[in-house]
């Protein structure tokens, strides 16, 4: 098969066949966290060099996409195998992919990030750690974020979960290293959160959203509580949206939210008038029938004692 596609590339179907196959023989074991026994009499990785790596090296993104989207198929299946060095060199490519046209290319691309991210090792002493570091990964967000909200932002594709997903766990790995792009994100999340305060179709991508939302405000406000009231102008029109319409899907994520703003306000800056106004109305016995809200109600109730000590508003 390899060699038919050699003699003529316009026959992808024959790589993509063979690529299939190794897969197919090359797994004795494998679970959600990975491939964990191999096949001993296949040598794994001299096919991935020869055959799928230079798959992921075109950037033509109409090249054989379907060759490209099993290339990236091989790369989450077998990222267990993979050494740290090999996992660095791949994500740059894995983001080229992200620009693909074809759903199921960016899909798996961002994917293939998204589980890359996870892969951990163990050291000497037994300790698991991720194989990309946080140090590894920050000079890879710009990129890898461009990558990420212009699939997220274009209108014609749906609200995919793998990319939401995705930028979830780059907010959460890359940590306070994110706040010099976090302009940028928290425009792009909540304008993501505005489309879907519209039509909330996508439980899954919903939930990714709210966990980037507070994946970003905990990175932020944790290294400079004064950039609360920044995400707070952000989030609240939004957040407004959602309470006036009571859109049971979202509410228990604002308020999980909100008590996390709430929370990281700088010590003095009291409540301010809107988180003021937003009180009477957390009190309404409809909103704590509902069980969902109740968790996001107690700790958001329990920011609101905490910050206004010195306010009437309890009193």
């Amino acid at each position: 098969m390899l060699a038919e596609f050699a003699a003529d590339n316009s026959k992808w179907s024959a790589k993509d066949t063979a690529i299939h196959l190794m897969l197919g023989i090359s797994i004795r074991l494998e679970s959600y966290q990975g491939v964990s026994e191999l096949n001993p009499n296949v040598n794994l990785m001299e096919f991935f060099s020869t055959q799928v790596f230079p798959e992921l090296q075109d950037t033509n993104q109409g090249n054989r996409p379907m060759v490209k989207a099993t290339a990236l198929k091989f790369v989450c299946t077998f990222r267990k195998q993979f050494s740290k060095q090999d996992l660095l060199s791949l994500m740059p490519l894995l983001t080229t992919h992200l620009s693909s046209q074809s759903v199921v290319v960016h899909t798996l691309a961002a994917y293939a990030i998204e589980r890359s991210l996870m892969t951990t090792e163990e050291s000497a002493t037994g300790v698991k750690h991720y194989k990309i570091t946080r140090a590894d990964l920050s000079p890879l967000l710009q990129n890898l974020f461009t990558g990420l909200f212009a699939i997220i932002d274009n209108p014609d594709w749906n609200e995919n979960e793998h990319v939401m997903k995705c930028t979830m766990r780059a907010l959460s790995r890359a940590g306070q290293d994110v706040i010099p792009v976090t302009g940028i994100v928290f425009d792009k999340l909540a304008a993501a959160l505005g489309r879907v305060c519209k039509n909330p179709r996508n439980p899954s991508y919903n939930h990714y959203l709210f966990e980037s939302i507070a994946a970003l405000v905990r990175n932020c406000c944790s290294k400079d509580p004064s950039m609360t009231a920044e995400l707070e102008g952000l989030l609240f029109p939004p957040f407004q949206t959602v309470l006036q319409m009571d859109i049971l899907e979202f509410t228990p994520y604002v308020f999980q939210v909100l008590a996390q703003l709430l929370e990281f306000r700088p010590e003095g800056a009291g409540l301010g008038p809107a988180y003021t106004s937003l009180f009477p109305p957390l009190l309404s016995a409809t909103l704590w029938e509902k069980k969902g809200n109740v968790p996001g109600l107690v700790r958001l109730l329990q920011a609101y004692i905490r910050r206004s000590a010195n306010e009437p508003l309890l009193l």
